[in-house]
């Protein structure tokens, strides 16, 4: 039999309840960051312009494109080193810097290349665990560009990685042609391209993508190999033809994520190309493989 007491409490805690759950998903949702949010080895990609004149004798404005491997102490220091292209110039070598991250989860950092510039970012911080994401942007006067970094797989890379079907998309300048081509204005020719290819785990993978070069819009087949390194770093030699034209193409990227969430960000490392892509794993069921193994890592999916 409920008593009036009793009748009461329940009415009251029928009432508290669903305030303190109410509190309680508040209070879970206002995540808070620290310098340890950012800790291990990121892959990054970014894509902008520079202003001015920085000596390497191509005029500004130009592109730049950049890809890079991101060491974060989670104590406010990094390094790593990083590939990129300033107007279609080749550049590459380590880079030190420091990095702070604040309770709302934006980021601010000073980064110092090599023999280089210092150059400023911020950010923001987003997602955890092997989804999390650094979007930047940088804040020199000389430069707008903005960029993402994304974890690498914490166990390492092998050729087995790099296996699966991705789609690929990108966007750059292509400054490597001296000569206009028929129904070609002079260079450089801005270009992108989208499609998918398939990676065997073996050091090769092949596609078709649509490419617009400058006026030219045309779809494309290729083939490639690859090397995939220990930390994640891969080169690519690519084989590329449109038509009746057949070209080489080298590209050196890196793999972040994991499983159907893996994506590989890209540089074209010939001269005379700034140009950036990545590859995005399209294997969406990937995470219900019976057996599957990911990698060489060991980690079964379940």
């Amino acid at each position: 039999m409920i008593t009036k007491k009793l009748a009461i409490s329940l009415l009251l805690l029928g009432l508290i309840f669903p305030v303190l759950i109410g509190v309680a998903s508040a209070n879970a949702s206002q995540r808070t960051c620290s310098q340890a949010t950012l800790k291990g080895r990121y892959g990054s990609s970014e894509q902008g312009t520079v202003l001015v004149d920085i000596g390497i004798g191509v005029t500004p404005p130009f592109p730049v494109g950049l890809v890079a491997i991101d060491n974060y102490d989670g104590e406010g220091n990094l390094s790593g080193t990083y590939w990129a292209s300033f107007g279609g110039v080749q550049v590459s070598g380590p880079f030190t810097g420091n990095y702070t991250v604040n309770p709302d989860c934006t980021y601010s950092d000073t980064i110092n290349p090599e023999g280089e510039t210092a150059t400023h970012r911020v950010g923001t911080i987003t997602a955890a665990g092997m989804d999390q994401e650094l979007q930047t942007i940088y804040t020199d006067a000389w430069l707008v560009a903005w960029g993402t970094a994304r974890r690498t797989p914490p166990g390492g890379c092998s050729a087995r990685t790099f296996m699966g079907t991705y789609q690929v998309f990108g966007q750059g300048t292509d400054m490597s042609m001296p000569a206009p081509l028929p129904g070609f204005p002079p260079p450089p020719f801005p270009g992108a391209h989208i499609g998918i290819f398939t990676a065997d785990g073996a050091g090769h993978f092949s596609g078709t993508d649509t490419e617009k070069l400058d006026v030219v819009a045309a779809p494309t087949t290729f083939t490639a190999t690859s090397t995939v390194n220990a930390d994640c770093t891969v080169s690519h030699v690519i084989t590329d033809t449109m038509g009746p034209v057949t070209t080489t193409i080298h590209e050196t990227g890196i793999i972040t994520g994991s499983l159907d969430s893996q994506q590989v960000f890209n540089i074209i490392t010939d001269p005379g190309w700034a140009f950036v892509d990545v590859g995005k794993k399209q294997d969406l069921d990937e995470r219900h493989a019976v057996g599957r193994v990911e990698g060489d890592r060991g980690e079964h999916l379940p």
